[in-house]
């Protein structure tokens, strides 16, 4: 499962907007425990498709918000009983 989100994340960097491999980081952070590739996904993602400017000032928005999904999703994710 952990090999298959990771290819669909890597296709979806290269091919689909950044809103949808936002939704799949964050189908993988709820479904895969500890997913901390989410984190390097989210640096990649500012490293190729970042701006020196930024989102509001701030240049690293992708990891924040990879950081933000991963935090949410597990802080989720020990209250579901699956």
């Amino acid at each position: 499962m952990r090999i298959a989100f990771n290819i669909a994340i890597i296709a979806s960097m290269l091919f689909f907007p950044w809103w949808l491999t936002a939704l799949i980081v964050l189908a993988a952070v709820s479904v895969v425990g500890k997913f901390y590739e989410a984190l390097a996904y989210g640096i990649v993602m500012d490293a190729v498709y970042g701006t020196a400017l930024g989102f509001h000032g701030f240049s690293y928005a992708a990891t924040l918000y990879a950081v933000a999904i991963f935090i949410v999703a597990n802080a989720i994710r020990k209250r579901v009983v699956w």
